[in-house]
């Protein structure tokens, strides 16, 4: 499988990049800046792309799979906003439909259902994202992480549609593994999902969904 990840130089695309290469995948990691592109080599990825706006409109071709970062603007190194993230991530979920991505994965947030009004507006307005991917043509993924730490991963989450608690972690590398392994277990397509910490291995976590 050939794999296109936006976003690779953020600390949960690092590990991505890594975990792909681990499992034999051809990887393309865009990135904001061309200084990140030794780190991604060194990480693993077969190709590096600096993400520049006109490239976008054959930037998947060849690709079987996107992993997708939200919070990660491709356009901008900071300063992103939530309507810029918005319109990235519709740009390159048409862009993906249109040159023949079959899978798409995408990292949201637990708390992307809160509306608008909540005090955590950022997130809570990555919503909006979430539904246009919902929506679109593709076999997609939607994975939303409880607080990230950088706990080195020991492979166990918990996966559940809604998971009960408000106070949830999980290691930005145990959170690599699951995007990863969205791409091939069936269980997880075309579902929305919330992750943390837990006792039960990613991929029997992911059969369970």
């Amino acid at each position: 499988m050939k794999v296109i990840v936006f976003g690779a130089h953020s600390s949960v695309g690092e590990h991505v990049v890594s975990k792909l290469m681990k499992k034999g995948y051809t990887s393309c990691a865009v990135i904001g800046n061309e200084n990140q592109t030794e780190l991604l080599k060194n990480r693993g990825a077969t190709d590096v792309v600096v993400y520049e706006e006109h490239l976008l409109t054959s930037l998947f071709h060849g690709y079987d799979a996107a992993i997708y970062l939200t919070g990660i603007n491709p356009k901008g190194q900071s300063g992103k906003t939530v309507m810029v993230d918005h319109q990235s991530v519709i740009e390159t979920v048409k862009e993906a439909e249109k040159q023949g991505v079959q899978r798409f994965v995408m990292m949201s947030a637990i708390m992307a259902n809160e509306t608008a009004d909540d005090e955590s507006r950022e997130i809570g307005a990555k919503e909006m994202p979430d539904e246009l991917l919902r929506q679109a043509n593709l076999t997609y993924t939607v994975v939303q992480p409880g607080a990230l730490t950088d706990k080195p991963g020991d492979g166990k989450i918990s996966a559940a549609i809604t998971l009960d608690s408000k106070e949830l972690e999980i290691s930005r590398e145990d959170l690599a593994e699951v995007l990863v392994m969205s791409l091939e277990v069936e269980s997880a397509f075309n579902k929305t999902f919330e992750v943390a910490e837990g006792d039960t291995v990613v991929s029997k976590a992911l059969a369970s969904l």
